[in-house]
């Protein structure tokens, strides 16, 4: 089986998304391209630097790809390519996915990253893709009632033999909390709460230090030390010993021995083992509509004091945060989901042709 992706190239999750997922994808026996959409329009609205590009084309070590600048431009890519299956990842890549399926006659899923008004918006893709994969039940809702007989709800998942927790790193000396993600609006507020926080502990003499690890649009970040988005977060993950976030960062700093506190729009406290019970997939959103309690600076301060009090606690709760991740988000479950897709849908295309 060979599977071309089609998606873009840019300092977000979805890009993160691919290329894992690709990677262990090869791993599962599966031949894998990646074509990244890459042109004068996608340069202006990512605004990625030369700099940006070199070190996120480096972290594709590994995996065969290619950019391209147009619809004509793709198929000269894989002209000497059996592709059995595309498989898009964002709206950019959309109006190619459906044109280049025609061309080559062959089926096409779509993954939606996102919450959209998926069918207005894109009506021939999301009609004509044999199925759809949405990263989260929201995301799945907003394709609409019409399409939810071929939606496949697949959770992120992360490789948990890359993010791991670094063996000799100690709970002594000043705690160290990170905060990691990717989010503006309201999102974002939490930000402003954990800042808030922190402040008030270090003034009372708490030793603390705090990093923040990609974008909060809007939030406060005045008194902690801002990173920006970083290529490769394993170190910092390593590093810290807290993390507040939620998704995809989340998961990967609780598989680094991170204890995991949600936060968002609302809070969580800390991700229990509780939670994923019975096989549930709780949405690590932090969003208030998703039963999350209404940020206070109070409690998050007082969270962390806990395990700044308690360091056999910070011990034990950072080794069940490394559980929790092995046990619930280990990529090779999204990937084996993926696949299963991958299957029917190819096996659907070819029942309708006949």
């Amino acid at each position: 089986m060979e599977i071309l992706f089609l998606s873009i190239i840019a300092k977000c999750g979805v890009f993160t998304h691919v290329r894992e997922l690709a990677l262990c994808m090869q791993k599962h026996g599966v031949q894998v391209t990646v074509g990244f959409i890459h042109n004068s329009k996608t340069i202006r609205m990512f605004k990625s630097t030369k700099e940006d590009l070199q070190n996120m084309e480096e972290s594709l070590n590994g995996i065969n790809h290619f950019f391209y600048e147009s619809d004509e431009h793709l198929l000269q890519q894989i002209s000497c390519k059996h592709i059995d299956l595309i498989h898009a990842h964002s709206p950019l890549v959309f109006p190619t996915t459906v044109q280049v399926s025609k061309k080559l006659n062959i089926p096409f899923i779509v993954t939606l990253h996102s919450v959209l008004d998926w069918n207005k918006l894109y009506p021939n893709t999301i009609a004509q893709a044999e199925y759809i994969i949405a990263v989260g039940p929201e995301a799945g809702k907003s394709v609409g009632k019409d399409f939810q007989e071929k939606l496949y709800t697949i959770f992120n998942g992360i490789d948990v033999d890359y993010y791991k927790p670094c063996s000799n790193k100690t709970v002594g000396g000043p705690l160290r909390i990170i905060w990691m993600g990717r989010t503006s609006g309201a999102a974002a507020s939490g930000v402003s709460y954990l800042t808030k926080a922190i402040h008030i502990l270090q003034q009372r003499g708490i030793p603390i230090e705090a990093k923040i690890i990609g974008y909060a649009v809007g939030a406060d970040t005045s008194r902690l030390n801002v990173c920006g988005w970083v290529h490769d977060p394993l170190p910092y993950l390593q590093w810290s010993h807290i993390v507040f976030g939620r998704g995809r960062a989340l998961r990967e700093a609780m598989a680094c021995g991170n204890v995991g506190f949600l936060i968002a729009q609302g809070y969580g406290g800390m991700v229990q083992e509780s939670w994923f019970e019975k096989g549930r997939q709780p949405q690590l959103s932090g969003s208030l509509k998703h039963g999350y309690s209404e940020l206070s600076i109070s409690t998050i301060a007082n969270d962390i004091l806990y395990f700044h009090k308690h360091r056999n606690q910070l011990t034990r709760a950072r080794s069940l945060a490394r559980k929790i991740a092995e046990e619930n988000f280990d990529i090779k479950k999204m990937v084996e989901q993926t696949y299963s897709v991958y299957q029917k849908a190819l096996q659907h295309y070819i029942g309708k042709r006949k």
